[in-house]
């Protein structure tokens, strides 16, 4: 049986309203931005960024590669493409951290007679190993097993650079400086900064001084004026 005009009306009108939503969506596809696909350089280094603030907020063991998939908006493989593991993202973010570390500390010293002195360096340094938890994270790698490689075009000797770009600048004003003693200076201060980063509050409230960065930062002034006593 025929339906009659008032009958066919809200048909016709429901048609017409889903196919405007299909040419609205096919207009607005058609429109869109294509998505641009980063390059693995680019993937790599929003990964990294991405994990060193979660790693701030909850450590190595905390981690979840899948939580920090979801954050970035891609797939746990593609992290997994990149960095094989959670504890291979670990040491890639360790890694990068203490390169650009290494390079700072490096453009510093080579500012010659304006280089800033040994306290302000141990500033740089604590800076990366204590308020942004990094010698807790090597530290993890190196009991674990899993000690950061270099990054690449970087070095597996990451001290002998400093300790000769220290060394040019101190025999600058000392000629019978000798390297061995600037390794060493270097070699124990750096023990140092990475005991003081993981547990310095701890031995300074077990012998009863306060724990504040204030405490901290006398640790490292009077470290630096006990290793450059020899000047």
């Amino acid at each position: 049986m025929a339906k009659s005009r008032s009958e066919r009306a809200p048909e016709s009108a429901a048609k017409s309203a889903r196919a405007s939503k299909v040419a609205a969506a096919g207009s607005a596809r058609a429109t869109r931005t294509p998505r641009r696909r980063l390059r693995a350089d680019e993937a790599q280094k929003r990964i990294l960024e991405a994990a060193e603030k979660q790693l701030t907020k909850v450590g190595p063991e905390g981690l979840r590669l899948t939580d920090l998939a979801r954050v970035l908006g891609v797939s746990h493989p593609a992290i997994l493409h990149h960095f094989g593991s959670r504890e291979g993202l670990v040491a890639a973010v360790v890694r990068h951290a203490l390169h650009t570390l290494n390079e700072q500390l490096l453009a510093a010293l080579s500012r010659g007679p304006a280089a800033p002195g040994r306290a302000e360096l141990m500033d740089m340094v604590a800076e990366v190993y204590g308020e942004r938890g990094f010698a807790r994270l090597l530290a993890w790698l190196l009991l674990s097993g899993r000690a950061a490689k270099p990054v690449r075009g970087g070095t597996d000797m990451p001290l002998k650079q400093l300790a000769e770009a220290a060394h040019a600048l101190h025999a600058a004003k000392f000629p019978e400086a000798r390297y061995e003693d600037t390794l060493f200076e270097l070699q124990l201060g750096a023990i140092a900064l990475l005991g003081d980063a993981i547990f310095g509050d701890a031995v300074r409230r077990a012998s009863g001084a306060p724990a504040t960065p204030a405490t901290a930062r006398e640790f490292r002034g009077r470290l630096a004026a006990l290793l450059g006593a020899r000047d």
